[in-house]
């Protein structure tokens, strides 16, 4: 029967000769990559072999002064004036219920919801008007007690979420929107 040793120890002698070959293979990597690669600097001649020196060239021929952004993405207009919005609702058990915000293409918002009581199912998603049963999720998951995040609509519509209660106990969902809507509402 072999016994399992049940510490390590290393003696000095091992200790340095490890120490040893970490600060070579350091050097080694320093001189043949690092150097030419970051400064342009091939002691060796590797870097240009690999041809990491050109790195070093190109980094250098790159502009110093930033690239002005094209005026349209700093600044944003929109139709609907910036709002805050709560809303919460109950839900039984296994019961599903919708809260949704009414959106035009391209505007934006930061959520935050959470559940007192247990975790939910949910269904992220959106209708176009008019469009029947028809819809485009976005997040989906199973037993979760909060989503964060923020959102763009893709199309003009109603984006919200759909959740759905799978314990025994009800469970309060409280969400809260601050960004650029029409109104939130429970359909």
């Amino acid at each position: 029967m072999t016994s399992i040793p049940t510490s390590i120890q290393a003696t000095t002698p091992q200790l340095l000769k490890a120490t040893g070959g970490a600060l070579l293979l350091a050097a080694a990597i320093l001189l043949t990559t690092v150097l030419p690669a970051e400064y342009g600097l091939d002691p060796t001649g590797m870097g240009q072999v690999l041809g990491l020196k050109a790195l070093s060239t190109a980094a250098d021929a790159a502009p110093s002064t930033p690239v002005e952004a094209a005026p349209a993405t700093l600044v944003v207009q929109r139709e609907t004036p910036f709002q805050s919005s709560e809303m919460s609702l109950v839900l039984q058990a296994n019961q599903g219920a919708e809260i949704k915000a009414l959106m035009r293409a391209g505007d934006t918002f930061v959520f935050n919801w959470s559940t007192d009581g247990g975790p939910v199912n949910f269904d992220m998603h959106g209708e176009e008007p008019n469009a029947g049963d028809a819809f485009t999720s976005y997040w989906k998951d199973r037993g979760k007690t909060s989503g964060h995040g923020s959102f763009t609509a893709p199309f003009d519509g109603s984006h919200g979420w759909y959740w759905k209660n799978k314990g025994s106990e009800p469970v309060t969902v409280t969400v809260k929107v601050s960004g650029w809507f029409e109104r939130l509402y429970m359909p």
